[in-house]
């Protein structure tokens, strides 16, 4: 039997977790769900709010505020499973939608990383699928330039349409992810040096392909997602400067990154001779 351990990270968003928690008691899904939710050192009562909307679930207490990748590692040890889910707290999951992405990971066995089609509460469908960063494209969406040179010319071609099969991507956002756990544990998980967080998702997408595994996006899986995306909205604010820290350290790790190689997903992968849509 299939068995997939879900990760959620509160850092005081106990108003959050109903919702999302519901959505995974709902999950139309042949094989065990493990729920674990980590209280990242803010008493909101996250632990008590958690047990009454799930009641099986695993509460991991942190005795202070931890990051992202550090969290999510921690939890995903806590049970060996087939798969994990790295979910945040604002995702409302679809009813099969666990099922839809446990079943990409089998049509693909090449998959590391299988993301859903996100959508905004509105419907809209959300970019979440993208290709890997350039440096000179991230210096002009996370600063003032952007309203200068303007936000499509740099981001029409980051941001990849939404899907309509299954296609391999160059990475997707860590709101919502599904992680084959035998590639999480050969690639040692989250880098958790991403702190508090950003762009460890972009990292772990980046190791998977030069590992030889691939990311996928399908929409046959569906989540809502109510995505802030706080570094947008304002500049050289602490977020701000937590995502410029990351990329930094992403371009150390990926020298190659600051040249614009050529995009993994771009090729031919697996039992699939698809490019990427709108390249």
């Amino acid at each position: 039997m299939t068995t997939v351990t879900a990760s959620i990270i509160s850092t005081g968003e106990a108003d959050k977790l109903p919702a999302c928690l519901a959505s995974l008691a709902r999950q139309e899904f042949e094989g065990t769900l493990r729920v674990v939710v980590i209280v990242n050192g803010v008493a909101d009562g996250s632990a008590d709010v958690a047990s009454r909307a799930y009641p099986n679930v695993t509460i991991i207490e942190r005795d202070r505020k931890y990051g992202f990748g550090e969290n999510h590692n921690l939890a995903l040890a806590s049970a060996v499973s087939d798969f994990g889910l790295v979910l945040n707290p604002d995702v409302i999951l679809h009813e099969r939608c666990v099922a839809e992405l446990t079943a990409t990971m089998q049509r693909h066995p090449r998959a590391a990383v299988v993301g859903p089609l996100l959508r905004y509460p509105s419907g809209a469908a959300q970019p979440s699928a993208r290709r890997f960063p350039r440096v000179a494209g991230t210096l002009v969406r996370r600063t003032p330039l952007r309203r200068l040179l303007g936000r499509r010319l740099f981001e029409t071609p980051h941001y990849l349409p939404p899907p309509t099969h299954d296609r391999p991507v160059d990475w997707m956002l860590g709101a919502c992810l599904m992680v084959r756990g035998s590639a999480w544990r050969t690639l040692g998980g989250f880098d958790p040096e991403f702190r508090p967080l950003y762009v460890e998702d972009v990292d772990l997408a980046w190791r998977a392909w030069e590992a030889g595994w691939e990311v996928w996006q399908t929409p046959n899986a569906v989540a809502i997602h109510e995505h802030q995306a706080a570094t947008d909205k304002v500049f050289f604010d602490r977020r701000t400067l937590w995502h410029a820290r990351g990329m930094l350290r992403f371009v150390r790790k990926h020298p190659a990154a600051i040249f614009g190689r050529d995009r993994y997903a771009s090729r031919q992968v697996t039992g699939n001779t698809a490019s990427m849509e709108a390249r």
